[in-house]
């Protein structure tokens, strides 16, 4: 069990090192410049991800060596990341490079620790297996994927922090009623590194995380997800870290079907268009952290059903997601056909809404909530 000082320690190690560093960034060469998809105007330190990534660590080697030195790989892959969103955010990292570097650190956490995807889950009464080379590809397009997705977040103020948390939050509660010393440890750590760091973060904020950040915390959330897989429906693991699942699987379907590279950087992400609809940093981010509660919540309810009744609502969402995300019409508004399109999309957004899609909602809340009670 983590003890209460250690979360009170990290918590001040952060917070220090936090205060430090937005101090010190500017000498340091870590000063995010906005361009015309920044939602900040003026020019602030970054790297503050250098303070949860010290905090949580150092707290880690020290109070818990023993657990440590059980997941060698997990340690040793932590600093490659990390190194890598330092250097990012000082002088800049091809994504080529960073592929590499990602990649390297999911060898190490597969092969010394044994930290591997290797079942697709439970489907109609089959388990998926995978023998150990799809094992390993698998395992590496899942961690690249999700440590990019939580990185690509990083676009408000406070947003991918307070994700991380929510996220971090529903794993711990994983390790906690499966008695996963290793996914309860390293999830607790993590939340009050990242809280001290929102201090200083939360709109507007003096100090963003950077990669040493994003990176870091998204590849230390793949690692306890795939931990966790051997506790829980793997699928149920996609409503956990639904958000910046849903958000990049949006954004790069959105720029293939223009013609565009998936990699394409643009302001189509989810944080813009909330941002775009309800004004305010925080309101945006608080309605995104509340989303993936709700995700989270979910997969936690989920968590023991058979993969394909969990996928099938999944892809539900993702697709209503999709669909009620999208802008492409705008684009298109000059054919008659558009308009007739844009007519319709105008007429369910308005009038079918609520006769159709918050009732499904409804309906799959219930039947969550059915299930989690036993009544079906």
């Amino acid at each position: 069990m983590v003890e209460n000082i250690d979360v009170l320690l990290t918590f001040l190690v952060s917070l220090f090192f936090t205060y430090s560093i937005t101090k010190l960034s500017a000498k340091m060469g870590m000063i995010d410049v906005p361009n015309e998809r920044s939602a900040h105007l003026n020019p602030i330190p970054r790297g503050a991800g250098v303070a949860i990534f010290l905090a949580y660590f150092l707290v880690l080697l020290c109070c818990y060596t023993s657990l440590a030195m059980q997941y060698k790989g997990f340690i040793l892959a932590s600093l490659i990341i990390f190194v890598i969103g330092v250097y990012d955010d000082n002088r800049g990292v091809e994504p080529k490079a960073k592929f590499i570097g990602i990649t390297i650190a999911t060898l190490l956490i597969f092969f010394i620790d044994g930290l591997r995807i290797d079942t697709l889950g439970v489907w109609f009464g089959h388990e998926v297996t995978l023998p150990l080379f799809f094992s390993l590809i698998v395992t590496i397009i899942a961690v690249v994927g999700f440590t990019n997705a939580l990185n690509l977040i990083d676009g408000l103020d406070g947003l991918s922090g307070s994700v991380s948390i929510v996220i971090f939050g529903a794993f711990y509660y994983i390790g906690l009623v499966y008695h996963d010393a290793f996914i309860m440890t390293v999830s607790l750590l993590m939340i009050p590194a990242i809280v001290a760091f929102l201090f200083f973060n939360w709109h507007p904020a003096k100090i963003f995380m950077g990669d040493s950040g994003s990176l870091v915390l998204g590849f230390t959330i793949s690692v306890v997800a795939i931990k966790s897989i051997a506790y829980i429906s793997i699928t149920s693991v996609l409503f956990l870290t639904a958000i910046p699942i849903i958000d990049t699987l949006t954004v790069m379907i959105r720029r293939i079907q223009r013609g565009l590279s998936p990699f394409n950087p643009d302001k189509t992400h989810l944080h813009h268009k909330v941002l775009r609809w309800k004004g305010g940093v925080d309101n945006a981010v608080v309605i995104i952290v509340l989303i993936q509660l709700v995700f989270s919540i979910m997969g936690l309810a989920l968590r023991r059903q058979p993969d394909n009744i969990v996928f099938f609502i999944f892809a539900i969402i993702l697709i209503l997601a999709f669909a009620f995300l999208d802008e492409r019409a705008v684009a298109r508004e000059r054919t008659i056909i558009t308009k007739i399109r844009k007519a319709g999309v105008t007429f369910i957004k308005k009038h079918l809404n609520k006769y159709i899609i918050f009732p499904v909602l409804i309906l799959l809340i219930v039947w969550v909530i059915a299930i989690k009670m036993g009544w079906l």
